[in-house]
């Protein structure tokens, strides 16, 4: 990762003018406050911080620095938003390679200015028929950058050329194609949809065949800039508008999702033609939790729904499949009468996946032949899935399946814990992902926390964090048995392990953790309101340590009060009564 370049940004940029281009913010003593732009409230608990250059909502608990407020905010990975900030830094990062994708990329804004003038050309007739008989208007056309392939054999190859593009280049691109009698176009005789990334970067190209043999659709080849898994079409158009309503809709093809965009439903995005995958459920779930998921509704696409939507909900996805009229994709039924208020109607009675796939199989349970394969393949989805998903549906999944929901669960429990057998043997002697750094002292990003954190612990790691001497001086054998959320015991472990903050830092900036840089921006917060007449460590250590005796406390009275307890015990009990009225904690 480029370190340097981080910190050169940071030094340029001052959270508070990154922060306050999406936030009304106002000086409130040495920070600035605000409405947070992360959950609903009406009361400011938005805090940003210029001193120490971290954000933190006291409301939903998310903080960090300028980085992962933009990642946040905007949907971003870390590159991405590296990238931005270092453009408005005017910080240059150099990466291996990047000449190459620069020059990947002039090639395909070059092609696209191409194909969008053929569009207009005597020679796109054809082009603009086909769209005029789809509906598409020349606004539209416009809109989308659609453009037009000449049928002719190397017409854009010679084109580039002529720009004095090298010919390996091209074929990289996977625009050109070498053959026995020299380079030709892939893309011949066919509507051209660019594809772009998270960001707005042409990345690739998908053709629609008019007429004549041939696949009717096909897309560029995958290269350094292209992954069909890793992307999905209109996905820069939609990210804003899906972050905002909270839903993104998930469909099949380049038109229905023009389709949708053009009657308002900017949240669509289209699947490229290609299986579901978690590095697409990925980006799906950095613009919102919820997907409804508007596949074909002929029998193929109701099974490509029923496969795709378990890789989405298992990547932490609310999952609701639409039903469309029999035999209409969504193109068909927002071009009828009535169209748009149809579809609204098939998203508000959209089904969860588990009501959908009981529904999708009603008549295989209810046959004899078909019954035991149905009900394999639902416990196998089942067991595929958090219990939490689960759990408001086993009522209606046990009565579609004829048995007690006490019988299901304990179905599924027996297949869980011989799944983790499987699994246990399995994974031993493996060795951890080529590539990727494993820390045990780097927690992974598993979503909003259902408890608050308790605000020594974060008092006590921006502490640490923050205070070079107390890291060298502090006894970890004293400071660990008084911390009981894992992510505050990774930080103070590596910390006292001897990891520097920067280091810490450039790790957790790579592999997008979250909870981490919250924690430690709550901590900075939380210390600007201790008495400075005090030593705040000491504080925080008598904090925890009141905190720690109470729980004992508490143990040991409800094992009195149940005549459980020992004599030892409650000697125990006596002394931590002492202390705690006392006020002797440490």
């Amino acid at each position: 990762m480029a370190d340097d370049a981080v910190a050169e940004i940071k030094s340029r940029l001052d959270i508070v003018d990154v922060v306050g281009a999406y936030v009304p913010l106002r000086k409130a003593g040495r920070n600035y406050l605000g409405l947070c732009p992360f959950h609903g409230e009406k009361t400011p608990s938005f805090h940003v911080s210029p001193e120490r250059q971290t954000y933190h909502c006291f409301g939903c608990g998310k903080g960090g620095d300028i980085f992962s407020f933009l990642m946040e905010i905007e949907g971003l990975s870390f590159p991405e938003a590296l990238e931005q900030l270092a453009l408005r830094a005017g910080v240059v990062v150099r990466r291996k390679a990047e000449e190459r994708r620069t020059g990947l990329r002039d090639v395909l804004d070059e092609a696209l200015l191409f194909f969008r003038r053929a569009l207009s050309l005597p020679s796109g007739e054809i082009g603009r028929s086909y769209l005029a008989r789809r509906q598409v208007s020349r606004t539209h056309e416009e809109a989308f950058e659609l453009g037009w392939t000449p049928r002719a054999w190397d017409a854009l190859a010679r084109h580039l050329e002529g720009k004095n593009f090298p010919l390996k280049l091209l074929e990289e691109s996977g625009l050109v194609m070498a053959g026995k009698k020299g380079f030709y176009d892939r893309f011949r005789g066919r509507i051209i949809f660019p594809i772009r990334d998270l960001t707005g970067k042409l990345i690739a190209f998908g053709g629609r065949l008019v007429d004549g043999e041939g696949a009717k659709y096909i897309n560029s080849p995958e290269n350094e800039l292209y992954s069909k898994r890793r992307s999905l079409y209109l996905i820069d158009r939609a990210r804003r508008v899906a972050m905002e309503r909270g839903r993104t809709i998930l469909v099949e093809g380049y038109m229905d999702a023009l389709r949708l965009h053009a009657e308002g439903f900017t949240e669509a995005v289209a699947s490229l033609g290609t299986a579901l995958t978690e590095e697409q459920a990925g980006l799906l779930k950095r613009l919102s939790d919820r997907c409804y998921i508007c596949y074909d509704s002929d029998l193929s696409g109701k099974e490509a729904t029923l496969k795709g939507m378990y890789v989405l909900q298992r990547s932490g996805l609310d999952v609701h499949v639409v039903a469309l009229p029999a035999g209409k994709d969504p193109d068909e039924l927002l071009l009828q009468p009535g169209g748009k208020e149809a579809f609204e109607r098939a998203l508000g009675e959209a089904r969860p996946l588990l009501a959908h796939h009981i529904a999708l199989r009603a008549e295989a349970f209810r046959d004899r032949r078909r019954r035991r394969g149905a009900i394999e393949e639902l416990i196998e989805g089942l067991l595929s899935l958090p219990l939490l998903d689960i759990a408001p549906f086993l009522p209606e999944i046990a009565s579609a399946m004829d048995v007690f929901p006490r019988q299901l669960q304990q179905i599924l429990d027996e297949r869980r814990k011989g799944l983790s057998l499987s699994l246990s043997v399995e994974g031993r002697g493996q060795r951890p992902e080529e590539g990727k750094r494993v820390s045990p002292c780097v927690p992974v990003d598993g979503g909003e926390e259902e408890n608050p954190r308790d605000p020594w612990e974060e008092i006590l790691c921006w502490l640490l964090w923050s205070d070079g001497r107390l890291r060298s001086e502090a006894d970890a054998s004293v400071v660990l048995p008084l911390l009981k959320d894992p992510v505050a015991c990774s930080i103070v472990c590596a910390l006292l392990a001897g990891e520097m903050p920067e280091e810490l830092s450039a790790r957790w900036l790579e592999t997008e953790e979250k909870k981490a840089p919250a924690l430690l921006a709550a901590g900075g917060d939380r210390c600007e309101r201790l008495p400075r007449d005090r030593s705040r460590w000491d504080l925080a250590l008598q904090g925890l340590t009141e905190v720690r005796l109470r729980e004992e406390y508490d143990v040991i009275k409800a094992r009195m009060v149940a005549g459980e307890a020992t004599a030892e015990e409650m000697s125990r009990y006596r002394e931590i009564a002492g202390k705690l009225k006392g006020g002797r904690a440490t």
